[in-house]
This record gives structure tokens, sequence and C-alpha cells, in this order.
């Protein structure tokens, strides 16, 4: 892995630390970089799995003597996510096995996964990331929609309108472009007067038609299907009524492009 890549760089990049033009470099090294890649997935199951184990009020914030005991002694740069998984670690190891846990079940799912899944399990990873942003939320505001059109368009082969998804109370904020595995995902980002964004990814995908589905990955609902050489996904803090809906929804308007 190059120097550029180091654990320092690839925890920041998951908590959303880097600027735009950060964020666009380090995408595409990780791209090409698998080792990279599975650290990536591996910092965010481990997220995901001390947030959800430190759900409860007695664990939403962490004591600072506590956190001191995990920092490193040597002063260098230490994320969010390093303080924080570490602390979190100790607080819950004890009784969970979380280390053990993690790293076996991981090594699993990562071995037998399938790219389809691999896919969807990203992207939801992605959005837990970025629907916690605020200021940097997208990477091209909604102001430039037709640019946004173009631009993912264009890296895409193919039209891309933005669906109008304000009939669900939701409001297109901008878009931001994901790396997977080599190729572009288009992402729109939608925000939402109660809850959390949702976003629309599309990307390339198998020629043949796969009928919508929907799964957790993350603990937060993915609908997905293929049509026509494109995957769509719709990924968010939904339930299955509501995301399906949507998804519909997404599905007649990209149609007519």
């Amino acid at each position: 892995m190059s120097e550029r890549l180091d654990d320092a760089t690839l925890a920041a990049y998951v908590d959303g630390e880097l600027d735009p033009d950060q964020l666009r470099e380090i995408e595409q090294a990780i791209s090409r970089d698998p080792e990279a890649r599975l650290k990536v997935r591996k910092m965010r199951e481990i997220g995901a799995l001390l947030r959800s184990a430190c759900s409860e009020a007695q664990f939403q914030n962490v004591p600072d003597a506590l956190i001191q005991v995990a920092r490193p002694r040597r002063r260098k740069r230490v994320s969010r996510w390093i303080s924080g998984a570490l602390a979190a670690s100790i607080l819950i190891a004890g009784f969970i096995g979380v280390d053990y846990a993690v790293h076996t079940q991981w090594q699993h799912e990562v071995g037998v996964m399938e790219p389809r899944s691999a896919m969807l399990d990203e992207i939801a990873a992605y959005h837990l990331v970025y629907a916690r942003e605020t200021e940097h939320l997208v990477e091209v505001p909604a102001s430039r929609q037709a640019h946004i059109e173009n631009w993912l368009g264009a890296r895409l082969n193919r039209r891309l309108p933005v669906p109008d998804l304000t009939s669900f109370g939701m409001k297109f904020e901008g878009a931001r472009m994901l790396v997977l595995g080599g190729y572009p995902v288009a992402q729109l980002i939608y925000s939402r007067d109660h809850g959390e964004p949702v976003a629309v990814c599309v990307t390339f995908g198998e020629q043949k038609i796969a009928p919508l589905e929907i799964a957790q990955y993350h603990g937060i609902n993915v609908a997905s299907w293929n049509d026509n050489g494109y995957a769509y996904v719709v990924v968010g803090a939904l339930t299955e009524d509501a995301i399906q809906h949507i998804a519909v929804k997404v599905d007649t308007s990209l149609k007519r492009a």
C-alpha cells in the first residue's frame, strides 16, 4: 500500500474529515488498492458494530479519562474513529467479545459475499458516513443541477436527470461521485424534514434485468434493481414500504431518460 494510504488517512476518510479534493484523490487511490478497500470496510464494520453496541444512553458519551487511557502515547493525530473505537472497545469487549466477533465475521463475509451484495454493502457504509454530514453533505450543490446531470451522466455514458421526489417530502440537496471497484457511482442526495438524508445511486450493472429487492445493510434498508446495464440503489433510514414507493418513482423517472 502506498505511503499516502496509511491508516490515519483511511481513518480520516471513513470519518468524513477530508475536503472534496482530498476525497476524490483518496477514493481513486482506494479503487486501485485492494488492501486499502479491505481496511476501509473493516473500519466501517467495526464502527457500525460499536454504534449498535453503544446505542444505550449510558454509552453515548465516552469519559475523557477513558479516551486518555485508549489514546496512543506517541504524539500523532488520532482520528475520531480510532479514539472512539478504542474507548468503546474497552467498554464492551469484556462481555461481547467484540474484537473476535468483528474480525472473524468480517473476514468470513468478505470471502463469501457476492459482487452485488458487496456493492450494496459498500454503498450503505458510504451512506452512513455521509448522512451525518451537514455542511459537506454533497460535493456539488443542487443549485448546479444541470451541471450534476451532465457531469454524472457523462461518467455513466447516459442521460441522468435528477428524479423529483418532492411528493415524498424529500428535497434534492446535490450530488457526489463515489468510486467502487474502479467504477463511478452517481450519488444523488435528498434531505427530509424529519429523518436523515436518503441517497439514490446509479452505476454500471449487469445487462440482465434484476427486479426490485429490499435488504438491510448496516442496519438500514437498501432497495436495489438492475435494468438495461445499470444498477439502481435507494438507501436510507426508511421503512420497507416507504423505500419501495421511492424506488418505483426513481425507476419511472430514470426510464424516461
